[in-house]
């Protein structure tokens, strides 16, 4: 066995299942003895350091999404609803005061949606969520390129510590992000339209009103074609002027759960997601097809230089999502963070 097929059997199969989680520590004790100069590396204190990082801060981008995420879908749903309350008014029923509860609810559904626009407006949720966001990632980056640029001398019956390397960063970074951008790309194309139940709910009740139109048009109009009698029977027992404020009300409905259904998918950026998604899996997915054997090639040969250049291609493509977020005096005042953030 080569050196560096030796390494890919040291570091072990991949687990989709757990890759994804960033502990440098655990992944050090599962190794066998022959990695042992990698072990020495992901043990340094700096790498636990790191970890700590990422960990800080993905736990406050967490928090920031879930808060952007519940107070937009609470003033997203709550604007819809005050919207459909308003559409029974143009049903042909005479509620009278029994109306007076879906005033009061449209008046509170207003209310919600103003409330919940304005605390995003002034906290700022989104924002805090894809700055922590950011700052957790380019921790990540940090902490493979700090594995990546260590020196370890291996001793007796271990293999050297650069192959080792390799293949920990093809593991847990190359191979986790590929699958990660893969698969979200996917999530993401499928929200924005097919798995979106608001949008198909609202082409179905415009199917509604078209046939309801139908019917009003076949009421006020001349028969042009053969049609069963009992037809004739349903028609006739229809108010046109009742059946007009019938499809008035149905459209604002579905006008209503079309704007829903754009909304959500635009907050939780869908569109702009698949696509961005879907173009960095395709970078990836050729840089592991054809890059990495000759950057394995490289790290058996013992070429430092040429199997940095590999993992900066990566990271770059990994790191560019969240450039935006890191703005010009955080990268002053972090080189490590600047290394990462800079376009």
């Amino acid at each position: 066995m080569d050196t560096q097929a030796a390494a890919q059997d040291a570091i072990g199969k991949d687990n989709p299942n757990s890759d994804w989680q960033l502990k440098p520590l655990e992944h050090a004790g599962e190794l066998r003895a022959s990695a042992a100069p990698l072990k020495r590396i992901l043990g340094r204190p700096e790498i636990e350091t790191i970890k700590e990082t990422f960990s800080a801060s993905d736990a406050k981008a967490v928090r920031a999404r879930d808060h952007y995420k519940r107070v937009g879908r609470l003033g997203l749903y709550a604007g819809t609803l005050a919207t459909i309350a308003g559409a029974i008014f143009l049903l042909p029923v005479d509620g009278g005061t029994a109306l007076t509860p879906v005033s009061v609810l449209q008046v509170a559904a207003l209310l919600a949606a103003f409330v919940a626009s304005r605390w995003l407006a002034l906290m700022k949720p989104f924002n805090s969520w894809m700055e922590q966001r950011a700052e957790a990632e380019i921790a990540r980056a940090d902490l493979f390129d700090t594995v990546m640029e260590a020196k370890e001398t291996a001793g007796e019956g271990e293999l050297p510590a650069l192959p080792l390397q390799l293949e920990y960063f093809r593991r847990y970074q190359l191979d986790v992000q590929r699958r990660y951008y893969d698969g979200r790309q996917a999530q993401h194309r499928a929200a924005a339209w097919r798995s979106n139940h608001l949008l198909t709910f609202s082409a179905v009740l415009t199917g509604v009103t078209i046939v309801i139109g139908v019917v009003i048009a076949l009421n006020l109009g001349q028969r042009v074609i053969d049609w069963p009698d009992w037809l004739d029977q349903v028609i006739s027992l229809v108010e046109p002027a009742k059946l007009n404020r019938i499809v008035l009300a149905t459209g604002v409905v579905a006008s209503a759960l079309y704007g829903l259904g754009v909304a959500r998918s635009l907050m939780d950026l869908d569109e702009r997601n698949a696509s961005r998604y879907k173009v960095v899996a395709e970078n990836l997915e050729f840089l592991a097809a054809k890059k990495l054997p000759a950057a394995r090639q490289a790290a058996a040969a013992g070429d430092h230089a040429a199997v940095l250049n590999f993992v900066e291609a990566v990271q770059d493509q990994i790191s560019s999502e969240h450039r935006e977020w890191i703005s010009l005096a955080q990268r002053e005042a972090n080189p490590t963070k600047a290394r990462h953030a800079i376009v």
